[in-house]
């Protein structure tokens, strides 16, 4: 059985978006047995689709997103 999830992650700005897709570039690059993750933009917001064999993979490529832009918001915010 294949897991499919998309998601879509609008920024605040197209030159955020492109920052943070730069950002992750090594991470997408990266191959995996059992999970494959594609990101495109479209202005300011990223899509993000993540096939995975199992349930495990999926979770782990969406922390391998999830932890980054986690990041980059906090970032982004800090002195606000």
């Amino acid at each position: 059985m294949m897991y499919s999830l998309e998601i879509k992650v609008e920024f605040d700005s197209k030159s955020d978006a492109l920052i943070f897709f730069k950002s992750i570039k090594p991470e997408i690059n990266e191959e995996y047995l059992r999970s494959k993750l594609k990101i495109m933009q479209k202005d300011k917001i990223l899509d993000f689709l993540i096939d995975a064999s199992d349930k495990t993979a999926l979770r782990a490529t969406l922390n391998s997103i999830r932890k980054p832009l986690n990041l980059f918001f906090e970032l982004k915010n800090w002195g606000n």
